[in-house]
């Protein structure tokens, strides 16, 4: 099983992760509720996969590893997209990602809802609010240009409701609204070593 940043794993409970540090009581609350990590973009040991838990509150966020043979089901952010569930749900911020789903799919994307609002669709556990971002991830393909970037971008501007596109390749990812004005600058790409500055002409898709 290949697993990348943003995919959302099913696990028992809180007694599969393992960390260095005391586990705070949200964590067992947070999983009891929604038995649901996400893979971290960092190093793990082998046989392990780095974790984070998310909480009711945005500053709730604890990390940690998971054994991979502890791994009920996964979750990837494509196949939220290609099931669509938000066509279920009536918050108005689900219409709006109805919205960004036509603009991708118009593009011929392959891309998926990550964050709060990923999290709601894996797991039907309410989790976005009134305030929350659409996050998208798009995954980086050759064809993938900074005239088609923007084009993404004028099209989720007209969109009421901020829209956070993060791109992702084998190195890494990058935000969108920096590629776009990269023009063969060096841009910052989040790694699983950190964060690096590289020219977009010698990176490499996913």
């Amino acid at each position: 099983m290949e697993l990348k940043p943003h995919d959302l794993l099913e696990i028992k409970g809180v007694e599969d992760l393992i960390c260095n540090s005391n586990i705070p009581e949200w964590v067992e609350t947070a999983l009891t509720n929604a038995p649901y990590v996400v893979v971290r973009r960092a190093r793990a040991p082998v046989g392990l996969v780095a974790v984070g838990v998310r909480g009711s509150m945005r500053n709730e966020r604890f990390a940690a590893f998971l054994p991979a043979n502890q791994i009920v089901s996964r979750i990837t952010p494509e196949q939220l997209a290609l099931g669509k569930k938000w066509r279920n749900y009536s918050k108005e911020i689900f219409h709006y990602l109805e919205r960004v789903s036509k603009l991708m799919n118009n593009h011929s994307l392959m891309w998926g809802p990550g964050g709060s609002i990923g999290f709601e669709l894996a797991s039907g556990k309410e989790t976005v609010k009134a305030t929350s971002d659409i996050d998208i991830i798009i995954r980086f393909s050759e064809g993938f240009t900074t005239q088609l970037a923007r084009d993404i971008k004028a099209g989720l501007e007209i969109i009421p409701v901020h829209v956070d596109v993060q791109v992702e390749m084998l190195e890494g990812a990058f935000s969108l609204s920096e590629y776009v004005v990269s023009e063969g600058k060096s841009i910052l790409i989040r790694t699983m070593d950190g964060p690096i500055l590289k020219k977009f002409d010698i990176l490499s898709s996913c």
